[in-house]
């Protein structure tokens, strides 16, 4: 028998400019067979004169006295269940971010006005595929083994082991969620445990079924899935920074993963060739002890890593010799010689990120702000301070006669192809996708490169200094993780593939790591080295900019235990020893009108 007796509803509205809760008449006659209204069922209520969505978060709320409600216009469909209504709250606070932004990736993409019939929990096809499936003995152990430790463990695996197989050890334990920074790998998880007999869908698309106990397989947003009583919750490549969200608010699928099979008391698996130090905190491991890490065995995981042949630059004068060593020419004309491919990876995107004028010496700089000026495609200087642009001429006497000092990619790969006589294809972010041919002889571009391509026999780094000496805290573990993937794309030492680096700092410790295939030697340095920045995880940390950004420091103030920092490029710094000091206090302060960037321990900070 259906309720249709009339009663208060709190209503999170889908504003973005608004982070208020408003209560609501939910009339009866809204309510039928196919929806009852609960925690979370989406709605559309009036709202300044018009109709928005919104979320219910509370029900049978006593009205406030004396206060005319105004009434539900609809119930739109099925929303997130309670138990994720709650992780979103905690992820708003986690990221001083609003909630109606959670709960909106929490979300299905269209209304959902009845739910598939419900399955049991784990169905799935019995038979010889799903054992025939799982054949790599020693990765299976060791997702067995994590799921008899329970909690979180952290999986540390060689570069070219598959994560499908990963995937598949862990469904026979149940569904499983499991979430991927990279599309492609979705789709081809998705479709590995589908053709083993696994009852999974993908996300968003799939999120009614997986309402009902089908594994999920998706990206970041994936953690948010409905799923009632998953088995795992396994976080693919779990270092990889598309993880984390770059628009405010910067949210961590790795975190809410953590987080929330820590409430529902479930399994969670890290998995990476290269950890985080927020990963292994996360397993109850620090800077010296291991906590819940388990890893393939030695032999193999430095087996997944390809030969690094290292060139020392130190010596030479690249000024006159250029970019490219005359030990990479010949490595790359003997490669395409051969049959074989090469990629190459120089993360400087347009024409030139440097030039001086060859008649007066100056460095050419943008003549509205002084910024430093690039050279695009189109042979325009670029500010990217200021957005200008302007001819290629120096700014201080005019002469149109200008050397490049740092060439872009687009450059280097004119040099490179009269280098090596050979077509070359460039590839960057903004490549399309569909003009990048299936296997090239040569190819260069920016780190674009490691994910749109899946084997090469050799990959250069023609400066890993610009990614070893990046302006950012996590820049050393990025430049690992470059390395690592490199050497998933010559199929580690097996293959007869090889890696090579171009450097000045050839004893730098992600050099070391990657030529012995061991990447805890850097995870030894990095955390002082993080200790002594005061940057995440030894910190925590909040970035805000904006035009209100200085309005709303002005209501933060000087709270107790939270260290303000202006470097005066219109941004503050926020830092805290105790992460939970930190959020409160954010979270009692009311933002003002205006654009505010509020960014809790973003990837990148410069």
């Amino acid at each position: 028998m259906i309720d249709r007796v009339d009663r208060v509803v709190r209503v999170v509205p889908d504003v973005p400019a608004m982070d208020r809760e408003l209560d609501y008449l939910l009339p009866g006659e809204l309510v039928g067979p196919e929806l009852v209204p609960v925690v979370g069922t989406m709605v559309r209520v009036p709202l300044s004169g018009r109709r928005v969505g919104g979320w219910i978060v509370a029900t049978d709320v006593e009205p406030p006295a004396g206060v005319r409600l105004s009434s539900v216009a609809k119930l739109t469909g099925h929303g997130p269940p309670p138990h994720v209504v709650e992780l979103c709250r905690w992820a708003a606070w986690r990221w001083a971010g609003r909630l109606a932004t959670m709960l909106r990736l929490a979300s299905p993409p269209r209304a959902v006005r009845r739910l598939p019939r419900a399955q049991q929990l784990g169905t799935r096809q019995e038979g010889p595929c799903l054992e025939a499936a799982t054949t790599d003995t020693e990765l299976a152990l060791l997702v067995d083994t994590a799921f008899a430790r329970g909690g979180v463990s952290l999986l540390e695996v060689a570069p070219t082991d598959d994560p499908v197989d990963l995937a598949l050890a862990a469904s026979r334990h149940g569904p499983i969620v499991v979430v991927c920074g990279s599309v492609a790998l979705t789709r081809r998880i998705h479709d590995a445990l589908r053709e083993a007999g696994v009852d999974v869908t993908n996300w968003p698309d799939g999120w009614a079924r997986a309402s009902t106990g089908s594994s999920v397989v998706g990206g970041r947003a994936a953690a948010f899935a409905p799923v009632s009583e998953p088995a795992a919750f396994v976080v693919v490549d779990e270092h990889d920074e598309r993880l984390q969200s770059e628009s405010s608010p910067t949210w961590n699928a790795r975190e809410v993963a953590i987080e929330r099979s820590t409430r529902e008391g479930t399994a969670c698996l890290l998995v990476s060739a290269v950890p985080s130090l927020e990963a292994v905190l996360a397993a109850g491991g620090g800077a010296e002890r291991r906590g819940r890490v388990e890893a393939v065995p030695r032999g193999r995981q430095r087996s997944g890593w390809a030969p690094l042949e290292v060139v020392d630059r130190r010596g030479e004068d690249v000024g006159r010799t250029g970019l490219y060593s005359t030990r990479v020419v010949e490595l790359l004309r003997r490669t395409v010689d051969a049959g074989g491919s090469a990629a190459c990876l120089l993360n400087r995107t347009g024409r030139a990120r440097l030039l001086g004028c060859r008649s007066c010496g100056a460095l050419a700089a943008c003549d509205r702000c002084d910024g430093a000026v690039h050279q695009t495609d189109d042979g325009e200087l670029h500010c990217t301070a200021c957005g200008s642009s302007r001819p290629p001429v120096c700014a201080e006497c005019g002469s149109p006669a200008l050397s490049l000092l740092r060439l872009g990619v687009t450059r280097a790969a004119e040099e490179l192809e009269a280098l090596v006589r050979v077509p070359v294809q460039l590839l960057t972010g903004a490549s399309e996708e569909r003009g990048v041919p299936a296997r090239v002889p040569l190819l260069i571009g920016t780190e674009a490169v490691l994910h749109r391509v899946d084997r090469v026999d050799v990959v250069v780094f023609l400066d890993l200094d610009q990614e070893l000496m990046a302006p950012r805290y996590r820049a050393a573990e990025a430049a690992l993780s470059h390395l690592m993937r490199a050497s998933r794309l010559v199929g580690g030492r097996g293959r007869g593939g090889r890696v090579l680096v171009q450097t000045r700092l050839p004893g730098h410790p992600v050099v070391l790591a990657a030529l012995r295939g061991d990447p805890s030697l850097l995870r030894s340095v990095e955390w002082s080295r993080r200790e002594l920045l005061g940057v995440p995880p030894a910190r925590s940390i909040a970035v805000v900019g904006g035009a209100a950004a200085p309005e709303y420091m002005e209501r933060v103030g000087r709270p107790l235990g939270v260290e303000v920092l202006d470097p005066g490029d219109g941004r503050w710094v926020l830092r805290a020893r105790e992460r939970d000091v930190l959020l409160d206090h954010l979270a009692t302060v009311r933002r003002p009108s205006g654009r505010l960037r509020l960014q809790v321990d973003p990837a990148r900070v410069t």
